[in-house]
């Protein structure tokens, strides 16, 4: 047993060694500052720095924040010139460092423009929609907020129409070299039935398929798929009030973190995946890169490796990770991460994958002594 573990240790140590650094996997550049404008007048420039603003935050409410003002108001100062966009349009160039400059002055924090590329798949395909201009209105939300996406007709179920499993759907994006995945279910259509409909027939059939499918997409974090509907036709019709109808898209965000799931309108997926992934709104002070180093325990094997490296760089805010040492079962980890020590626990703690061992630094105040310590946080990793 020793000389195994021995084994596994100095295999980890030279895969430590070959392993490039977690951070920018998949990340894809945004050009944050290039932005479409109406024109060259003060106001088209105006707002144009609006929507630079949002982009270079990853925050909608930038847009009409009061600290911004005077950077909004001064726009034209910041211009650096006129270009054209990949469909002609015309677009301003804003003074990226001078703006990013402005806006650390105001005590505001700004997203890396190195940002996870994502790709998104709607399933199944709407069956009375215009697929082209959902894809348009997710691609310009995507534009907006400043998130990199493919929209993809990708195979993310199985012969019986159920989701594949959660292993199986990050592998295909990380194929596609993506760094996760966005599904969207779009809401049922069910047309009203006419007064007089002949009971026992289709239009009921079809409403609790649809009802079925539509909840089966609420299920918990780290299900495999939705539950195919039943398609069992009521014994009786009843008409439908339109309310009861499912009228919400179901998103799910997969990464190698966490599985996330939000309902709404159709760009629902997009705003929330960028909240998720942006620098959290306020003070620029509290989301400043931090180092830290964690220790994480029950890594007994190299996919046990390779899976944490894994789920490490999808945590939000972390930039780099690289293996200090490894002792055992044992990986310590030094981390480059927004928000320091302090994110990393919540991001950690919160993830059903990582046990936090020990008592010496519950609480902020012991993680922020413990990490000024170069002392490491201590986790237990629970594979499945």
């Amino acid at each position: 047993m020793t000389t195994a573990k021995s084994l596994v240790r100095a295999v980890l140590l030279l895969t430590a060694c070959a392993v490039p650094p977690v951070a920018a996997w998949a990340a894809r550049p945004v050009p944050v500052f290039e932005v479409d404008v109406a024109g060259q007048s003060v106001p088209a420039l105006q707002q144009a720095m609006r929507d630079a603003l949002v982009r270079a935050t990853g925050r909608r409410e930038s847009a009409t924040d009061p600290v911004f003002s005077g950077l909004i108001a001064d726009a034209p100062k910041y211009v650096q010139g006129y270009d054209r966009g990949p469909q002609g349009e015309p677009q301003v160039l804003f003074n990226a460092a001078a703006v990013d400059k402005a806006i650390a002055a105001l005590g505001r924090a700004t997203w890396d423009p190195d940002r996870p590329f994502t790709l998104v798949v709607i399933y199944p395909a709407p069956a009375q929609a215009d697929p082209a201009a959902d894809q348009s209105r997710l691609e310009r939300a995507a534009e907006e907020r400043g998130l990199p996406i493919s929209i993809v007709p990708l195979p993310v179920a199985d012969n019986s129409g159920n989701l594949l499993s959660r292993e199986a759907l990050l592998e295909m994006a990380h194929r596609y070299g993506a760094e996760q995945l966005l599904i969207g279910r779009p809401p049922a259509t069910t047309p009203a039935a006419p007064t007089g409909a002949p009971s026992g027939g289709a239009a009921p059939a079809a409403a609790a398929a649809a009802s079925t499918g539509a909840a089966a997409s609420t299920s918990t974090a780290g299900s495999t798929g939705d539950a195919p509907s039943t398609g069992a036709a009521a014994p009786s019709f009843t008409a439908q009030p339109a309310a009861s109808v499912p009228a919400e898209w179901q998103w799910t965000l997969y990464t190698d973190f966490t599985t996330q799931r939000w309902s709404g309108p159709l760009t629902v997926g997009i705003d929330e995946t960028v909240n998720l992934l942006a620098p959290p709104a306020g003070a620029a002070a509290a989301n400043v890169p931090g180092e830290t180093a964690i220790e994480i325990q029950g890594v007994s094997s190299l996919a046990d490796y390779a899976t944490i490296e894994r789920m490490l760089g999808a945590v939000p805010g972390v930039r780099k990770a690289n293996v200090r040492q490894v002792d055992g079962d044992s990986v310590v980890f030094d981390l480059t991460v927004r928000g320091g020590a302090a994110a990393i626990d919540r991001a950690l703690s919160s993830s059903p994958s990582f046990t936090r061992v020990g008592s010496a630094a519950d609480g902020a105040a012991g993680t922020q002594r413990r990490a000024a310590a170069d002392q490491p946080l201590v986790y237990r990793y629970r594979p499945g």
